[in-house]
């Protein structure tokens, strides 16, 4: 019998002849097979109770589900709870706040009576904004653009922009805030003017403007801003502020290029008649214009 034979009926406990047995004797590596043999005697293989860990993965999955259905019930309470939030902050920002905005748009006019009944007329494409329902407790005005205030006698308020604060007590004034351009005119009583830290006061006929950062005070005769009569004056004003102007009173696009917006112009335009107001603004600087739909090209003659 084959060495390989001889091993494998031995392994698989045989019964070996005589002399097959004396044969595995003699094998070199008996002693080895021998030692293999007894120690395998000695393994014991651990318990495992079917029943028993089936009970225990049945828990485990359990545990598993209870687990995931936690973490699910926590993202449904999650999101209620941000449904919830947004719909308590809507519903404050429907009923509780305050703030009124009035908003003229280009080529229009409107006026607004507050709530102490003062008047306050806006300009073309001009807007403020105050709260309405808690006035008597804050009484500030937001600007952006022009407007004339008509004060009702012993009324006090701000007009905030980002230029300056004006603050009035029974009085008329006019308040235009434009591009890198802030100009108060009291007409009637007195204002306080409020820019980078500095205090100016004006009683009626006298005027305060910041153009580019520059300062400047002067007076006036007038009884109220011209823009109320429709029409637009200017004293040594760069060209390009009354180009701006013009589009905002007769809603066109002005295409001006290569002329120098720098030039400074005195002088008016009317806002009831494009073609007289356009030649106001043209001929006093030599320029010539042509008007298609809305929009007005400017070039040298």
């Amino acid at each position: 019998m084959k060495e390989k034979d001889l091993i494998n009926k031995w392994l698989n406990n045989a019964q070996l002849t005589h002399t097959e047995s004396e044969a595995f004797k003699n094998l070199n590596a008996y002693d080895s097979y021998v030692r293999i043999s007894d120690t395998a005697k000695n393994f014991k293989a651990p318990e495992y109770d079917i029943e028993s860990n089936l009970e225990d993965l049945k828990t485990t999955l359990i545990d598993h589900k209870s687990t995931a259905a936690s973490k699910h019930y926590i993202t449904i309470l999650m999101r209620v709870a941000a449904i919830f939030v947004i719909g308590i902050g809507t519903y404050f920002a429907l009923f509780y706040t305050t703030e009124t905005t009035v908003d003229s748009l280009a080529s229009q006019k409107i006026s607004v009576e507050l709530p102490d009944h003062t008047v306050v007329q806006l300009n073309a494409l001009s807007s403020i904004s105050y709260q309405e329902k808690d006035w008597e407790n804050n009484r500030k005005i937001k600007l952006e653009g022009e407007a004339y205030f008509k004060v009702a006698k012993g009324k006090k308020f701000d007009v905030q922009t980002s230029s300056g604060i004006v603050s009035v007590l029974g009085t008329q004034f006019n308040v235009k805030h434009r591009d890198h351009y802030f100009e108060v005119i009291c007409y009637e009583g007195l204002v306080s003017v409020t820019y980078d830290k500095n205090i100016v006061k004006l009683p009626a006929g006298k005027t305060f403007k910041i153009l580019k950062n520059v300062i400047s005070k002067g007076e006036t005769n007038i009884i109220q801003p011209d823009w109320i009569e429709n029409k637009s004056m200017f004293s040594s004003t760069p060209y390009s502020y009354i180009l701006k102007e013009f589009e905002r009173q007769y809603d066109v696009t002005i295409i001006a290029n290569n002329i120098d917006q720098n030039k400074l112009f005195t002088g008016n335009f009317v806002h009831s008649d494009i073609q007289t107001a356009i030649q106001s603004i043209t001929i006093p600087m030599r320029l010539k214009y042509k008007i298609n739909d809305n929009n007005i090209t400017l070039y040298k003659e």
